[in-house]
């Protein structure tokens, strides 16, 4: 068992008390997750799917755990003002794993679309919360899910009713802030009925005065012809490390665009599951993984092409410095049937020191004949003749290094469509080869810190 028992034992001891500050819909999932724990435990390096990330040894520190929901003594909406400059959002907080409750007199979302915690939609959503949650995450065995099934007490439900159209992103802020080692564990379950729309941002921090451990499990469902885009933001701290596993579940001629950026961190291990259930279904993933020092990022995503005419896209890129790891592997399983789908998959590494380490392993598993599926990975140096084409021209090698690195990740930032969010974050990335963005102090998306 090695770290696990910890997890298990504590869940003996303080089963009333996890259910007490939880609701039924999370309550009823905790033994099906025990069982599959005690059966095949938390991964290890020896699972394929988990080879470039030791996470029996990132489980293995005794955290504390804030069973009794323990709130922030400081309001977060004033301690921490996070908004993108010229970019107005719906903001909700996450002090660690308690959602907050809204700002005071922020508007309500059109349509019956809401912002709600699991513990309120158990009251207010009840159909929704049971119908869904945990239903896509339940589906893979995963070990890290599991354990954030047994110990989760809240999280937050986005829900679109059919035909809503968000006019602004909800903006959901989790912040690792806490008086001792601590770990964490968030959920998020995102509903998107059929034709509804909407984007969403979520920035992840961490103050960096103790060590934490958070694991998050994203659930995203997209009806018919809904169309969702998520972006990803994390600029955490040395100290923290981050298990995110996101499951997404598509009905016919829905969209959903994922956009995940790590500017700094300390491990993090994303784990996305795309479901293409529905015909037409189409679905794009792309990332940027800033790391230096002993940073490492670990992106691992599947793609399922289940149903005919679906098509995916996935392009990541990493800039790696110092003594930081990058690694990246990409599934696309084509099934039988799943006709006429299209995919492309295209992972490229820039190792900006001798010390780097970058691993790519893109794969296709096709059992259709009919289908256009490629892919490409490249692991590489800076362009030498392009640097030494620049500095012939009057351009020093540092400016020269930092506009080849940023016009590198430019490829994935171009797409990012709110384009005040596109500017910030080609802002806020190059402050980071710059140098200037060495760790969170706050929210860095917005261009006031914290107080």
């Amino acid at each position: 068992m090695g770290s696990l028992q910890q997890y298990i034992d504590l869940y003996a001891a303080q089963r009333d008390t996890l259910a007490a500050g939880s609701c039924p819909a999370l309550n009823a999932r905790r033994e099906a997750a025990l069982l599959q724990l005690r059966e095949k435990g938390l991964p290890t390096l020896r699972d394929e799917d988990y080879k470039y990330t030791d996470a029996e040894a990132a489980f293995a520190p005794d955290y504390g755990l804030n069973l009794r929901r323990t709130v922030p003594a400081t309001d977060p909406y004033r301690t921490y003002r996070c908004a993108v400059p010229n970019m107005s959002t719906q903001l909700y907080f996450v002090v660690n794993d308690v959602p907050m409750p809204p700002a005071a007199g922020q508007p309500s979302l059109p349509g019956g679309a809401c912002v709600m915690s699991l513990k309120q939609a158990a009251t207010d959503l009840p159909e929704v919360l049971e119908s869904c949650y945990h239903r896509a995450a339940a589906t893979d065995g995963d070990g890290v899910t599991a354990l954030n099934t047994l110990l989760a007490q809240d999280g937050l439900l986005v829900y679109l009713p059919a035909g809503v159209v968000l006019p602004h992103p909800v903006q959901i802020v989790n912040v690792a802030a806490a008086g001792a080692d601590l770990m964490m564990n968030r959920r998020l379950l995102i509903v998107a009925e059929r034709g509804a729309q909407g984007a969403i941002l979520c920035c992840d921090h961490a103050d960096g005065k103790h060590a934490t451990l958070s694991t998050q499990v994203v659930e995203i469902y997209a009806a018919e012809e809904a169309r969702l885009d998520l972006y990803a933001v994390e600029e955490t701290q040395a100290t923290h490390t981050a298990f995110n596993n996101l499951y997404v579940d598509q009905a016919a001629h829905s969209r959903v665009t994922y956009h995940g950026i790590t500017l700094t961190n300390g491990l993090t291990r994303n784990r996305l599951t795309f479901r293409l259930a529905g015909q037409g279904a189409e679905m794009v993933a792309r990332g940027v993984a800033v790391a230096d020092g002993e940073e490492r990022v670990d992106n691992s995503l599947l793609v399922d092409h289940a149903a005919p005419a679906c098509t995916s896209n996935l392009l990541y890129k990493y800039v790696l410095d110092g003594h930081s790891v990058g690694a990246f592997a990409g599934k696309v399983l084509v099934r039988e049937g799943a006709q006429k789908s299209l995919s492309e998959q295209t992972n490229a590494n820039l190792c900006a020191s001798a010390d780097a380490r970058a691993f790519s392993q893109p794969m296709l598993e096709i059992y259709a004949d009919d289908v256009k599926c490629n892919h490409g990975s490249t692991i590489g140096k800076l362009d030498e003749m392009a640097l030494f084409y620049m500095r012939q021209r009057g351009i020093d090698e540092r400016e020269a290094r930092l506009l080849l690195q940023h016009a590198f990740v430019n490829d994935v930032l171009r797409h990012i469509e709110p384009e005040r969010l596109r500017d910030r974050l080609a802002h806020l990335v190059e402050q980071r080869f710059r140098g200037e963005l060495s760790a969170c102090r706050g929210c860095r998306m917005c261009a006031s810190h914290r107080q």
